[in-house]
């Protein structure tokens, strides 16, 4: 299934080996006799109390069928010809034991981060990719919101330009310390399929914090999770945001890097990508606002952050906003599918729907010979412009009143102005 391998995480060592030996229903008995060692000793490997040989990578690697390169790839050890390096350098081992048992290792890290940031030259930019002003806002806020490192996941259509429509923050179980984040894996799958049934939103990627670390790129780990998920759901391209924080803890400043993956070269990234952003709030955002769904994810959250503390990359200056553009026809065209689809399941009966110069009509049957007409703008966010009751038996109709700001993609809206139509039929 599609979103069972999109969100599953980049596991450790011990994990892979248990999911492994699960999946072929050995028990821990029966993978040591396999491998040569005892059933007490798998459950220390499988639990990270142990840590593989050489040799028993291999034995493992071919008991359990995972590829050497997938094992080496979640080995926490150093490898050897780092370790040689690190063993070459006295000092070097002695400022790591230093830095080990300082109560600033996690201020010296992010400096010396930083320092080699500067000395590194910058990758030029690839492309762009198009957001909107709603979803930067949505992730400074979040990651301002803590002190320690978040995250959430990136939402929308990746075509010629990829879009992002909706970036959401972290499911209520996720994991999260100083230098580490994990998604709330079961939520996040969840909402991954809402998305992609109800608005044919892809998944990007995901965005996270460094608040401690001060990387503005993409950790090793990140990589190969991101690289990882794309191979598993064969995705041509995938999009990450590394968000570092500056300035006091009380009114941070909020800079979002992001990189694009471009897996159709042999050298797939990450790379610097530019943005272009939107300005407002985004079609998917309104959608769901006014459906009052997901109260966990706090749509309302991005109203709180101003614009002039977010920078992308190293720019001195907020982000540009682009000159407002009408909303994709596939948004528009699936707010207006699941409107009709409710009149129908409330009328018991086809819904009517007419094109005109000023976008389209819905009608949908009350009792009859009378119906109820809705009259839709065709720009986002197709207001209803006005609500009239048809009696078709006679050619007449009535102006219905309707509150004031409704769209099509208020869907509950809609349908109490419908059911009152309907429990107040006009008199002959």
């Amino acid at each position: 299934m599609l979103m069972l391998s999109l969100y599953a995480p980049m596991a450790n060592l011990g994990e892979i080996i248990k999911q492994r030996r699960l999946a072929r229903n050995w028990s821990l008995k029966k993978l040591g006799e396999e491998i040569g060692v005892t059933a007490a000793y798998v459950g220390d490997l499988e639990a990270n109390r142990r840590l593989p040989s050489a040799d028993l990578i291999q034995r493992l690697s071919l008991a359990l069928d995972i590829p050497k390169s997938e094992l080496a790839a979640v080995d926490s050890r150093l490898s050897p010809d780092l370790r040689e390096w690190i063993e070459e350098r006295p000092d070097l081992i002695s400022l790591l034991r230093s830095l080990r048992t300082s109560t600033q290792a996690d201020m010296l890290i992010q400096r010396f981060a930083r320092f080699l940031k500067r000395r590194q030259p910058p990758q030029p930019a690839r492309g762009f990719l198009v957001i909107w002003e709603s979803e930067l806002r949505a992730i400074a806020a979040e990651a301002s919101a803590w002190s320690i490192e978040t995250g959430g996941d990136l939402f929308g259509r990746w075509h010629d330009v990829p879009t992002i429509l909706l970036a959401t923050k972290a499911g209520p179980h996720a994991q999260r310390n100083n230098a580490h984040f994990r998604l709330d894996v079961e939520y996040l799958r969840q909402l991954s399929e809402t998305l992609a049934a109800d608005w044919a939103l892809r998944y990007f990627g995901d965005w996270h914090s460094h608040h401690r670390l001060g990387l503005s790129s993409p950790s090793g780990g990140d990589q190969r999770r991101i690289v990882s998920i794309a191979g598993r759901n064969q995705f041509p391209g995938m999009a990450e945001m590394i968000v570092t924080l500056e300035g006091s803890s009380d009114n941070p400043l909020i800079r979002i890097h992001p990189w694009l993956y471009d897996f159709s070269i042999e050298k797939s990234g990450p790379f610097p990508i530019r943005v272009k952003v939107i300005p407002g709030l985004s079609p998917i955002r309104q959608a769901l606002l006014a459906r009052r769904v997901l109260p966990e994810q706090e749509l309302h959250a991005w109203e709180k952050m101003s614009w002039n503390r977010i920078r992308v990359g190293s720019d001195a200056s907020p982000p540009l906003l682009e000159p407002t553009s009408d909303v994709d026809t596939i948004t528009r065209e699936r707010t207006l599918a699941q409107l009709a689809e409710a009149l129908q399941d409330a009328s018991g009966s086809p819904v009517e729907q007419h094109s005109t110069g000023f976008g389209c009509v819905l009608v949908a049957k009350l009792t009859e010979p009378h119906y109820l007409a809705f009259a839709l703008e065709a720009g986002w966010p197709m207001s209803v412009l006005e609500v009239h009751r048809l009696d078709r038996e006679v050619g007449s109709t009535e102006l219905v009143m309707t509150p004031a700001g409704l769209v099509a993609a208020d869907i509950l809206g809609i349908l109490d102005v419908y059911r009152g139509a309907a429990e107040n039929p006009k008199e002959k």
